[in-house]
């Protein structure tokens, strides 16, 4: 009776160690996974630039704390004075807020061209796989009257 309650013991002991380690092994790789950011949502965050109705947006690239995009405008007029602004994500865009500006001045329906933006915001998120998040806003002026106007999300990640 002895020697059953032994290999008893024995049998219990070997079946916690067995699933002792496996769990061990599992919680490793679960944290090693956690550090390198895999389970962060926006390590799967894809290059877009999404324009509203009658704007152009594409093409977004971060480099260097630089944010690079092609910009475009189909709206039928003609603007003048035009800057472009881009606020992250988290921030509010309040006319004397800029976390990046291009002044591309006189713009004309149907055109595009290509903006950077940089600033020590920018600069100060350029590690490497970091995910910009933001808005992008025109300013601009239409027969003396001036229009701030949100045009474009912009995702990127810095590479």
């Amino acid at each position: 009776m002895r020697k059953t309650i032994g290999l008893k013991l024995q049998s219990a002991m070997e079946y916690l160690m067995t699933y002792g380690w496996a769990i061990l092994i599992i919680a490793v790789v679960l944290g090693a996974l956690y550090s390198l950011g895999v389970f962060n949502g926006t390590a799967f965050a894809t290059q877009a630039c999404v324009a509203v109705s009658g704007f152009y947006c594409q093409s977004p690239i971060f480099h260097a704390g630089v944010l690079q995009l092609t910009f475009g405008q189909a709206t039928g007029t003609n603007w003048a004075g035009a800057n472009l602004i881009f606020v992250p994500f988290g921030n509010t865009y309040t006319g004397s807020t800029v976390f990046g500006s291009n002044n591309i001045e006189a713009f004309n329906s149907g055109q595009t061209t290509s903006v950077s933006f940089t600033s020590n915001w920018l600069t100060g998120n350029s590690v490497l796989g970091t995910s910009v998040q933001g808005y992008l806003y025109a300013n601009y002026i239409i027969s003396g009257v001036s229009y701030s106007v949100q045009v474009a999300t912009v995702t990127v990640k810095s590479t």
